[in-house]
């Protein structure tokens, strides 16, 4: 499965780098990652949340990507490459607690959400 580019459309968006967050009152899955397009060269933050509950047909999944500036690029980088577990949603360290509220990293275009869809 392709993630497709929000800037050209094309299949080729890659997830460059992710952490994991913990859930929250509305998503069972969170993560904050930088994505990266080799097509158009489009770089950005996306925030993926995914949601299991109530009945099977009330899952949804919410992906959005984020333009930002270099300094909000190298930003977000700087807080994911400094966590020693990202994958664990758990972890306490200073860039889990800081992504926890991830639309307070500056830099970022956090009031216009860029769809990122998935091609078969």
């Amino acid at each position: 499965m392709a993630l497709v580019c929000p800037k050209c459309e094309r299949g080729t968006l890659k997830v460059t780098a992710a952490i994991e967050l913990a859930p929250t009152a509305r998503a069972d899955e969170m993560a904050v990652q930088m994505v990266a397009c080799p097509t158009c060269s489009f770089e950005g933050v996306a925030v993926y949340e995914e949601s299991r509950r109530g009945a099977l047909d009330d899952e949804w999944v919410n992906h959005m990507a984020y333009a930002a500036t270099e300094e909000g690029l190298r930003a977000a980088r700087r807080l994911i490459r400094a966590c020693p577990h990202k994958r664990d949603p758990r972890c306490g360290c200073a860039s889990h607690r800081a992504l926890a509220d991830y639309d307070t990293v500056e830099g970022v275009e956090w009031e216009h959400p860029m769809p990122i869809l998935f091609r078969r």
